[in-house]
């Protein structure tokens, strides 16, 4: 069954609450309804074990202060999580490489990596894969 941007349920985490917002309003636009929002690492494990309903998607910042995006991925990888992951990150590609291939080594479903400022064209483009 091929899912649309109304049925996909997204969660965001970003210890910066702009991109937490900006990255809201991009995926509203798409028209996903369901966007769980989380400021920082141990909010969005919080997020991810009270949610019903998992995720399809998350979308982490890889450099956060409490619980960075490697230190997540580990923990999602330990809850089973089978959704699909993209990593954000403003610093650069090198950063993003070596992220990438933490992702994959965990057995995570890696949609690939996005540089911010995030776009909608880079949003469109990593989460089509998941959509069918």
């Amino acid at each position: 069954m091929t899912k649309s941007y109304e049925n996909l349920s997204v969660l965001i985490v970003d210890d910066d609450e702009f991109q937490v917002d900006f990255v809201s309003d991009l995926l509203a636009e798409l028209g996903v309804k369901k966007i769980i929002a989380a400021n920082g690492g141990k909010q969005g494990l919080a997020a991810f074990d009270s949610a019903s309903v998992k995720p399809d998607l998350l979308l982490c910042d890889i450099q956060m202060p409490d619980i960075d995006g490697f230190e997540f991925m580990s923990a999602m990888r330990d809850r089973e999580f089978k959704g699909g992951v993209i990593l954000m990150s403003g610093q650069g590609s090198r950063v993003l490489h070596s992220a990438s291939l933490v992702a994959q080594l965990s057995r995570q479903n890696f949609l690939g990596n996005i540089e911010k400022p995030v776009s909608k064209a880079a949003l469109v483009d990593k989460i089509k894969t998941i959509l069918g």
